[in-house]
């Protein structure tokens, strides 16, 4: 059987019979790629190649899942790729100026500051999660049959085989006890925040209030003011409440009316200060006085704490090694002196046997 027919083979229904046939012939081409122990990489829609499992198991993969549907080049199965011909033509000098003057056009958009890498990542993290979110929402159920679910693939947007994924976790155990952990950690929480800001985060919120009044706005400012639903109204008031009876005093997170009010954050998070902020980032930093009335930048700010931590560190590692050379140079002195005793005591002696021989020879000569 040639290797388009068994391709061909694999397109078919996982309960035909071609498609089993299409699994024999993809395991025999592919014994020739066994790994040193005898594994093989499974490209089954559960593993898309990123695990190494016995034949066996992979065969079962494959009769269970099914095969990638974009996996059309088996490169990671013996299958050798083309290589596309380089093209001979040779083009002007400025047309090749200009097209690399457009790609870095475009490759500038994506280049960001290292201080914005976690926010980044972050920010990442929270955008996939919600549009997972969004895609249980309009196609799973957990009542519904499990090929049923695999059709309901939104085609627009959502590859088959990421999709055939994501329903096979929603429906595993790990993926039921995160579900009902979220909907229990919803139902007890006292508020259900609803930004009313738009696409304004938190950040450039309390940053228009720092331009507004010239002075940074405390969280629970910046919380009354992204805020302001009808669902959460009782909320803010007890806010409000605690605000007013507490002052302008300036309070530590555990202690001002957000907290009060809405519990503790969570840990390494503050509630209300937007993505990637950290009680660290809040508090007060740990720098010499003589930092405080310096008006700088937060990238700058974070350098010199940075600068002034591994100075401390370094000083302490000096004065680690002072102390060392102290104690040796005690040792040392302590070795001197004994040593220049032994040598006066020895100088003592000799002194000693002079004068009684010079002693003994006068006593001689006086009775000669």
């Amino acid at each position: 059987m040639d290797l388009n027919t068994i391709k061909e083979n694999l397109t078919f229904p996982i309960k035909a019979p071609q498609y089993r046939v299409g699994v024999d012939g993809f395991m025999s081409f592919a014994n020739n790629t066994l790994t040193h122990d005898g594994r093989l990489r499974c490209p089954c829609v559960k593993c898309v190649n990123n695990k190494l499992l016995n034949p066996d198991d992979v065969n079962y993969h494959l009769l269970q899942y099914g095969i990638m549907r974009n996996y059309s080049t088996w490169v990671f199965h013996g299958e050798s790729v083309d290589q596309v011909p380089t093209s001979t033509s040779t083009e002007p000098t400025v047309e090749k100026e200009t097209l690399t003057h457009m790609d870095m056009r475009q490759l500038s958009r994506f280049l960001y500051p290292k201080s914005l890498e976690k926010w980044i990542l972050k920010s990442i993290g929270h955008k996939w999660r919600d549009y997972k979110c969004l895609l249980k929402g309009k196609g799973y159920d957990d009542d519904t049959d499990i090929n049923t679910l695999y059709d309901n693939c939104p085609d627009d947007d959502v590859d088959y085989d990421q999709w055939v994924s994501l329903v096979n976790f929603w429906r595993s155990e790990e993926g039921k006890r995160r579900s009902n952990r979220s909907k229990e950690s919803l139902e007890k929480a006292k508020v259900k925040p609803i930004h009313t800001t738009g696409t304004k985060s938190h950040a450039r919120v309390r940053e228009d209030m720092k331009k507004s009044s010239n002075k940074s706005p405390t969280r629970t400012q910046v919380y009354l003011k992204c805020h302001q639903h009808e669902s959460e109204a009782d909320i803010t008031n007890q806010i409000k409440n605690v605000a007013t009876e507490q002052g302008d005093q300036e309070l530590d997170l555990d202690d001002d009316p957000v907290s009060k009010v809405l519990g503790k954050d969570k840990y390494g998070r503050v509630r209300g200060l937007g993505l990637g902020v950290k009680p660290s980032d809040v508090g007060d930093p740990s720098y010499p006085r003589f930092c405080n009335g310096l008006n700088m930048s937060t990238d700058n700010e974070a350098a010199v704490i940075h600068y002034f931590r591994r100075l401390e560190g370094v000083v302490q590692r000096l004065r680690t090694r002072v102390k060392r050379q102290g104690i040796i140079i005690t040792k040392v002195k302590r070795k001197l002196r004994d040593h220049d005793i032994s040598l006066s005591d020895e100088s003592e002696s000799d002194a000693d046997i002079f004068s009684s021989k010079s002693d003994s020879e006068q006593r001689q000569n006086m009775i000669i």
